[in-house]
């Protein structure tokens, strides 16, 4: 029943409230009622990928009314090279009540959109200014004011107009003080999704009625709602006069709540991002569903020279070909509002599907994009199939991390694990080297506690499975062999492991992780001396022989036959130089290293890799044009070398001044205002950390996947997950919305056919 009908049956008192029951009575109740839980469907008009930022308009236009200013001569510019000079016209506002003009930015606005959410961020806040196609009927004035979301908010100011012209104002409803509860009842929500989003906590339970929130299994949204009205009396009062019928504690309002959250926070990132040329980065991993999640992660140089990775999306696909995931990621970024035409690079693992010459994603990507996009494959995954290959070329080293798993899985029985108060190892993983170097380090700072734990079991432990077992073990690690790889393998992981940390740092570009890969070749190629393996050899005997109990060693018995006669020397078989193959090994592992590393870590791209060289601060090469020139082609940036000239100067004159060398990253942060003056530099020092070396971020997201995906969350729908995913992840714009987007999300929901009033 529509309202003003209500009200001219009825003349409500001056202070009446929405919560007056005859009122509610009349309101046709709708998916915020508390019920059963179905599926998430979507109360709101669609968002167009130009849904409006979370930035501020300007300040000179209207707040009540639309502002149409009156100029004699407003500004003119060039928008196209070959083009003339065009401005804003007064007679565009001929029946169009709604437009409004900011001399501030020199664009149009829409009054209405602007005022009640409207999702067109041009008309809304970025400002219309193409005046060539103002009047278009495809495009412009025309196509805005028959837009679906330009109508509603038409429809929206037509009737608050029509209120204030009768004198039935939306106060007459609900007063100041009632919007003002509303206003902190619905924050209050805002804030509790917020806080679980945020550490990627569970929100619901098996109970969804706000009457059972104070019940076991009510879940954590309910549980703090409880807690939050329990600690502030404001907020009790404020909750005492909502409708029982429009408390927004139900899933579906939890969802939308949560879609407005992650929409805001894509859109920053996308208006982060604005021109800048970015990299991107996509792995992908199957959930404990079976459904294939892609992360999609850019790597970019923001407004303020600082280098940024998002995650943009996590998709959900089961379609895994090169082709369907090229096209879901060009799509994925045209969606959100993004160029692809400002890719500047892309970075995979080494799949076939993702890193194929002629028919994988890096390809596929090139063909529709009909320009060179370099590929780079990702620097930890072949840093791990460096390990992984040293570790298989080798059957002793193979069979030596064999041992450390079964001394793992030994430890981790329960009547074991009772006993053993040692260093507990770490288990190994096929994905991650990272755990081999620690179960080595345990193995080697207690070895000498293992074997006497094992020692034990073997001569005390009652139970033949587990005696024979520790008896296996002990002799298995009491090896002079054994003791001499966890030294090696100890100092080889321990030479990978910083620029392995280092690669999956946000602000690693291309070039660092190069110079990175060749510091780790180079501290590994000098171990390659027998000074080195018998340094090495001395530390893993030095404690061998006290390590081994003569408990357990088989004493040598001469026969019996033999008792009447002077034995000089036995024949058949004879122990083996332990020393010798020992030294085998050693050399064996470095070489294999080093021979994966040179394969693997190759410089393909010889130009490219010069041009970034030219750009750190460090070579001898450093701003030279000729060297740059490459990676500004790749760009179609025309070359300038009158500025190179000036800037490699200016890098010289501040070498001299300052003793500490500086990084590329602390040069555009304490300089860029110098570089503006020269552009093309600026640009081409912007490419050079645009470029990615390595997917840790997709990989970081994963973990959050793993997370929110929960054993006990399975039921969750997809589009939910994806969500909970992107501000879970990306919690430091998650936690805006506590201060500094809250009001913008407050209107966004308002806006969406809300029941309870906030403004």
């Amino acid at each position: 029943m529509d309202i003003r009908k209500w009200i001219k049956k009825k003349e409500p008192a001056a202070t009446t409230i929405i919560s007056d029951s005859e009122l509610l009575s009349s309101v046709e109740v709708d998916s915020d009622s508390v019920g059963p839980l179905t599926p998430l469907t979507n109360t709101q008009p669609a968002k167009s990928k130009d849904s409006p930022s979370p930035s501020s308009v300007p300040e000179d236009l209207g707040k009540d009314k639309p502002v149409q200013v009156r100029l004699k001569q407003f500004p003119k510019k060039q928008q196209h090279k070959n083009d003339c000079k065009r401005s804003f016209s007064l007679n565009w506002y001929n029946e169009r009540e709604w437009l409004e003009y900011s001399e501030q930015a020199d664009s149009a606005f829409c009054f209405p959109c602007r005022k009640f959410g409207g999702s067109d961020s041009v008309f809304t806040s970025t400002g219309f200014n193409n005046w060539k196609h103002a009047t278009d009927k495809a495009k412009g004035f025309h196509r805005h004011a028959n837009s679906k979301e330009h109508l509603a908010c038409m429809a929206i100011w037509k009737e608050q107009q029509l209120r204030f012209s009768t004198g039935k104002e939306i106060s007459t409803l609900v007063n100041s003080d009632q919007l003002s509860r509303n206003h902190l009842y619905v924050s209050a929500i805002i804030d509790i999704i917020e806080f679980l989003v945020s550490n990627e906590l569970p929100l619901r339970g098996a109970v969804d009625s706000v009457e059972d929130r104070g019940q076991a299994g009510s879940g954590l949204f309910l549980s703090l709602f409880d807690y939050t009205l329990r600690k502030n009396k404001e907020l009790a009062q404020a909750f005492s006069t909502i409708p029982k019928n429009a408390t927004y504690t139900s899933h579906d309002v939890q969802n939308d709540l949560i879609e407005l959250m992650s929409t805001i926070v894509t859109e920053h990132i996308v208006k982060d991002v604005g021109e800048s040329w970015f990299t991107v980065k996509v792995d992908g991993t199957k959930d404990p569903t079976g459904s294939e999640n892609v992360s999609i992660v850019l790597r970019y140089v923001d407004q303020n020279c600082s280098v940024k990775e998002r995650l943009l999306s996590m998709l959900t696909t089961d379609k895994c070909d090169a082709l369907s995931l090229s096209n879901m990621v060009l799509e994925e970024l045209a969606d959100v509002g993004l160029d692809t035409g400002k890719i500047l690079s892309q970075c995979y693992d080494g799949a076939s599907v993702m890193s194929g010459s002629e028919g994988g994603m890096q390809k596929l990507i090139q063909n529709k994009l009909n320009r060179e996009v370099p590929y780079i494959h990702c620097f930890n995954h072949q840093l791990h199939l460096v390990i992984v290959h040293a570790i298989s070329s080798e059957s002793a080293v193979a069979d030596f991390f064999d041992v450390c798993n079964a001394l793992y899985k030994f430890l981790r029985k329960p009547t074991v694990a009772a006993q053993y108060k040692g260093q507990k190892l770490k288990r190994l993983l096929d994905q991650r080297w990272t755990g081999h170097l620690d179960t080595v380090s345990v193995v080697l700072k207690s070895h000498d506690t293992l074997v006497e734990f094992l020692n034990e079991i073997a001569t005390t432990r009652k139970g033949a499975d587990i005696k024979l077992e520790a008896v296996g073990l002990h002799k298995a690690i009491t090896e002079p062999a054994f003791k001499f790889l966890s030294c090696v393998m100890y100092k080889v992981l321990g030479l990978m492991d910083p620029p392995n940390r280092m690669l999956q740092a946000e602000q690693t570009d291309l070039m660092t992780a190069v110079q990175l890969i060749r510091s780790a070749s180079s501290c590994i190629e000098s171990l390659q001396s027998d000074a080195e393996f018998a340094k090495l050899w001395a530390e893993s005997i030095k404690s061998s022989d006290d390590a081994v109990p003569t408990a357990l060693k088989r004493q040598r018995q001469a026969s019996k036959s033999l008792q009447d006669y002077n034995v000089n020397e036995s024949v058949g078989q004879r122990e083996s130089n332990i020393e010798q193959e020992c030294k085998r090994l050693f050399f064996n592992i470095i070489d294999s290293i080093l021979g994966e590393m040179s394969v693997r870590f190759s410089e393909r791209n010889s130009q490219y890799m010069s041009a970034l060289d030219a750009l750190d601060p460090g070579s001898k090469n450093f701003l030279d044009a000729g060297k740059v020139k490459p990676l500004l082609d790749l760009t179609n940036t025309e070359m300038v070398e009158s500025q190179f000239t000036v800037a490699r100067q200016f890098w010289q004159t501040l070498c001299t001044d300052q003793d500490e060398k500086m990084t590329l990253v602390e040069l555009l942060s304490n300089y860029s205002s110098v570089f503006q003056a020269m552009p093309v530099v600026l640009t081409a020092l912007k490419h050079a950390l645009t470029f990615g070396a390595s997917t840790a971020m997709c990989e970081n997201s994963f973990s959050t996947l793993k997370n929110v995906f929960s054993e006990h969350r399975r039921s969750m729908l997809h589009r939910r997950k994806v969500h909970l995913i992107k501000l879970a992840f990306e919690n430091d714009l998650s936690r805006k919305f506590r201060e500094e987007w809250k009001e913008l999300l407050l209107r966004r929901f308002h806006s969406s056919k809300r029941r309870l009033q906030l403004y």
